[in-house]
């Protein structure tokens, strides 16, 4: 993982956080209106980033011409990179409650955000295969994502909403094997793919804040928001065009990534 991507990252969202503070209005007015507000339907642009954690790529190769015993031999290792992220997300709320000692409201949020098919994983190998000679890569990118989220939204010091939320992200990913085998000078590599799409339980939290009052006809909101996907593991195959017997296998484990994700939106409608 590269440090300075993630404290870019970082510092992005921290950014967003101190303008809707500097900008914020008073989130547990009783006014009918800012009320109103907070029950309308909010549209948000979003942009940051995913940074993978904890994840482990493994290539195996497996060589059964002398089976048995089959000749196995692996690698594991490999590095993460902090991808971008952009996208848009709707959020409804479902009911809001004011009282003098307590304020809250709850909510549903979904939306489309793409990483733009950019590599967030990447491990090189060789030699899992004495007969082969084998080099090559495998690889993950990142295509698209669909949050499907519910949460909770409570009013901080009269100036911020804190979200907290939970849900699925119906995610797009792709797990690429590939490679060329160096005593085969020539002839065809190995290749195989998983263009994968898995239901991520996710959580999170996040903060918002109108700029200026919520009594205006159509206040803006800013806001950041941390995300946790916790993705399914993954195994590719692919079989040697050179050598019968010899197959390859790149196996990713399950992991979590970290979203951070800074965000503007409006508001439409009203209830």
């Amino acid at each position: 993982m590269r440090l300075s991507g993630l404290c870019s990252l970082a510092r992005a969202c921290a950014g967003v956080v101190a303008m809707a503070l500097a900008c914020s209005g008073d989130a547990r007015s009783q006014d009918g209106t800012s009320v109103s507000n907070l029950r309308s339907i909010q549209l948000y642009a979003v942009g940051g980033g995913v940074v993978p954690f904890g994840l482990s790529n493994t290539v195996t190769g497996v060589d059964a011409t002398d089976a048995p015993p089959l000749s196995i031999a692996s690698a594991t290792g490999g590095s993460q990179t902090p991808t971008p992220l952009f996208g848009a997300r709707v959020h409804v709320p479902l009911f809001w409650h004011s009282s003098e000692d307590l304020s809250f409201g709850g909510f549903f949020e979904a939306g489309i955000q793409t990483g733009f098919g950019v590599q967030s994983a990447m491990m090189v190998f060789q030699d899992v295969s004495s007969s082969a000679g084998d080099f090559g890569s495998q690889t993950i990118q990142e295509n698209f994502q669909i949050p499907l989220l519910l949460g909770v939204s409570l009013p901080v010091d009269k100036s911020l909403l804190f979200d907290i939320y939970g849900g699925i992200t119906l995610d797009s990913w792709t797990q690429t094997l590939q490679g060329a085998e160096s005593n085969a000078p020539g002839q065809p590599g190995f290749f195989g793919q998983n263009r994968n799409f898995t239901a991520d339980p996710t959580i999170g939290i996040g903060l918002r804040a109108p700029v200026g009052k919520l009594t205006d006809d159509l206040p803006l909101f800013f806001g950041a928001n941390a995300e946790l996907q916790f993705r399914p593991g993954s195994v590719v195959s692919a079989a040697s065009p050179n050598f019968a017997g010899q197959t390859y296998y790149g196996t990713v484990d399950p992991h979590a990534n970290l979203l951070l994700m800074g965000r503007i939106g409006w508001t439409f409608g009203r209830p």
